[in-house]
């Protein structure tokens, strides 16, 4: 009997081997390895990234730290998906770059962007619609802010809706190549990488995008090649590496702009280009500031009116995220800011709810920045200014007639952004 047992285990052992090794034993090649070791390289240059966030000169709280950190995951979620999916001018898709997660570089609230690479020696083929929008522009650049070296980094080309010949629905087709073609054409020069298209729209009612498409004209009808390992693994590296490039590029836009030119709570004139964030709107001036308010103050901005198509001013933490503006009104624009008799408008920046309409809502913030774009304008605005006040002296520095905003209109306020921007992100962030 013990024979026939030990027989039967042995048996049993065997049988269990054998399913190890069918099912479970994989031995790796060293090309696998290789790819294994990138992997491993990419946990540790994640893991290194508290760096950028410990070192950020405005980290000086737990709360901060920890929006610090979730940057970090927006960005890396996001670049992952770019590098991985979407980088191929060969056979590009649309990005919605910034988007509700990937909040970069003052975001702008009124634009839901769409982004796709190119290649110089390429042709492609733009179809969109400009029907819903204040103002289209779209520019080319000649890289990627983190992913590209800022000294090569330049605007190739760009064009906007006032100048697209669009049909009576409001739909253009536009050519993006090297060689001029008739009709709506953008330049692709050699280095060109990256196209970006700012969609400005102040009604947020507003929500029907109309088609959009790009093809490549040159790849157009053939399949798309497999990623090679290697392909794999410099995505994964460019990924990781692009989160903290940008990270580090914000934060010494942040010293540059705030720490050694600006004062707290000062606003700056209106400017065309920025010399600390390449691949702005060249369509645009903006002007920045920095608030830094105790919970009785308020920040009062003042500002004329100027002659363009699109106007807007939002608030960012410190990290240069657009704030929560679906919950809370930390933007407003041409349409929804109220102009004062005397041609100049008004804007009250304060944690606490001050009751005029033209309030901008630090969402809990004491600490932050703030852009104020102009954007196709006749003439760009000057005599901006800025001064902090007590929330309880507010009276005494607006006009009487400044149109006040009571608990239940605010709320009605923040029930429909909640609802656009709803809408807006239907098809995905």
């Amino acid at each position: 009997m013990k024979k026939i047992i030990g027989y039967s285990l042995a048996v049993l052992l065997a049988i269990a081997a054998g399913l190890y090794v069918a099912f479970f034993f994989n031995p790796q090649t060293p090309e696998q390895e290789d790819i294994n070791a990138v992997w491993v390289r990419f946990g540790e240059d994640i893991a290194a990234l508290n760096e950028v966030v410990q070192s950020a000169p405005f980290n000086r709280d737990e709360q901060t730290a920890a929006e610090g950190y979730r940057h970090l995951a927006r960005f890396l979620a996001t670049f992952l998906a770019y590098h991985t999916d979407l980088s191929d001018p060969a056979y590009p898709r649309f990005m919605r770059f910034p988007n509700a997660v990937a909040r970069v570089g003052w975001d702008n609230p009124d634009n839901p962007y769409l982004s796709f690479p190119v290649r110089g020696d390429h042709m492609y083929r733009l179809r969109g619609n400009v029907d819903a929008f204040d103002l289209v522009t779209i520019n080319v650049y000649s890289g990627l802010l983190g992913h590209t070296p800022i000294s090569e980094i330049r605007h190739v080309s760009g064009i906007a809706s006032e100048d697209l010949i669009v049909d009576d629905n409001g739909d253009f087709v536009l050519t993006l190549s090297a060689e001029p073609v008739e009709g709506n054409w953008l330049a692709l020069e050699q280095d060109a990488y990256f196209v970006i298209i700012r969609r400005l729209v102040s009604d947020w009612e507003q929500t029907d995008e109309g088609l959009w498409e790009v093809l490549n004209l040159t790849t157009l009808g053939q399949g798309a090649p497999r990623p090679s390992p290697s392909a794999i693994a410099r995505h994964l590296e460019d990924a990781a590496a692009q989160v903290r490039n940008l990270r580090e590029l914000l934060t010494l836009a942040h010293r540059i702009t705030f720490q050694l030119t600006l004062s707290p709570n000062e606003i700056s004139e209106p400017a065309e280009t920025d010399p600390n964030i390449p691949m702005a709107d060249p369509f645009q001036a903006a002007s920045r500031g920095w608030f830094s308010l105790a919970g009785d103050e308020a920040l009062l901005i003042e500002a004329p009116v100027a002659t363009c198509l699109y106007t807007n001013i939002q608030l960012a933490n410190p990290w240069m995220e657009s704030l929560d503006y679906a919950s809370h009104q930390s933007s407003l624009n041409h349409a929804t800011a109220h102009v004062d008799a005397d041609g100049r408008v008004r804007y009250v920046i304060s944690r606490r709810d001050p009751g005029v309409r033209n309030w901008l809502d630090t969402a809990g913030l004491l600490e932050g920045s703030f852009l104020a774009r102009w954007t196709y304008c006749d003439e760009y605005p000057s005599g901006i200014s800025s001064r902090v006040i007590k929330l309880a002296d507010l009276d005494d520095h607006v006009p009487a007639d400044t149109p006040r905003v009571n608990s239940e209109e605010r709320a009605r306020t923040i029930a429909a952004r909640q609802a656009a921007i709803s809408r807006r992100y239907a098809g995905g962030s």
